[in-house]
């Protein structure tokens, strides 16, 4: 069963989901704008105030104040899914199941949030700073707003409270070194180690490729890699690999051995990755 989603009075919370089996969600910069432009338009229907955002290929991120969050979210997501599949021909869902969602009750926690959030593409290897992505909403604090992107407004009132401009914002944001299990740190568990090592080890492994860049064998490679060489979770894995929780498991599961054994006849990845730890 599902743990039940935790609704608090802040109302503040920080939204995650992502794509069915490494599905992409945006392909180009016209399903970006529209992506963004049915979040604004569900925010406003619903009152909504959007503190951070990014844009993956296969998932984002929102750090949101809700008060109806569940109608928020499912109103943006439905008529995103609608044009989509209207677009590419397609039917059904984009999405595993429920987003995920993590509370935030103190400025502190909603700092890192949107630190953590606008981070994501330095930490998938895609940019070196925050800035210089254009679908988050770094750019959009502090009345710096470049980027078309800009049609989902963002809310800094709370940044204004810990920065008093935009200067001292950006040094915190390239200074911070975060690493926020989010959706796991209410729930009190104590992995054998810590998300920080496993990233340390996936940037060593990609060897200064993006992990967008690995196709999808060479993902079910590295995640063997994590199952078989360390004590992470599956959780842990997915988190890190950005996939499903049910393809880390399936893999570790050996339901996907047939080509896995393929892929590892052709190049031995698996095995230099191995020498290389």
């Amino acid at each position: 069963m599902r743990k039940k989603r935790v609704i608090t009075d802040v109302g503040i919370y920080h939204i995650y989901q992502q794509a069915n089996s490494r599905v992409i969600i945006f392909y180009d910069d016209e399903d970006r704008t529209q992506f963004l432009r049915h979040v604004a338009e569900s925010s406003r229907l619903y009152g909504v105030s959007v503190y951070a955002y990014v844009l993956m290929d296969n998932h984002w991120h929102l750090l949101v104040k809700a008060t109806y969050l569940t109608e928020f979210v499912k109103r943006y997501l439905l008529t995103y899914v609608k044009w989509y599949n209207r677009k590419y021909g397609k039917r059904g869902n984009l999405c595993n199941g429920p987003f995920s969602s993590s509370p935030k009750s103190s400025i502190q926690s909603i700092v890192n949030c949107i630190c953590y959030i606008i981070n994501n593409p330095v930490k998938a290897g895609i940019f070196d700073k925050p800035f210089n992505y254009r679908w988050s909403s770094a750019n959009q604090y502090f009345d710096d707003i470049i980027n078309c992107s800009s049609q989902l407004p963002v809310d800094y009132s709370i940044l204004k409270i810990n920065f008093s401009n935009k200067t001292d914002f950006c040094k915190f944001i390239i200074n911070s070194q975060h690493d926020i299990d989010d959706f796991k740190e209410g729930m009190d568990l104590n992995f054998p180690v810590k998300h920080s090592e496993l990233s340390e080890k996936l940037v060593q492994l990609l060897n200064n490729r993006s992990l967008y860049e690995l196709s999808r064998n060479e993902i079910v490679i590295m995640i063997l890699y994590f199952v078989n060489k360390t004590n992470a979770s599956y959780v842990q894995i997915a988190t890190l690999m950005h996939v499903s929780y049910t393809f880390v498991r399936d893999v570790a599961k050996g339901r996907l051995a047939s080509e896995v054994k393929c892929q590892i006849a052709r190049n031995h990845q698996l095995r230099n990755f191995a020498n290389k730890s």
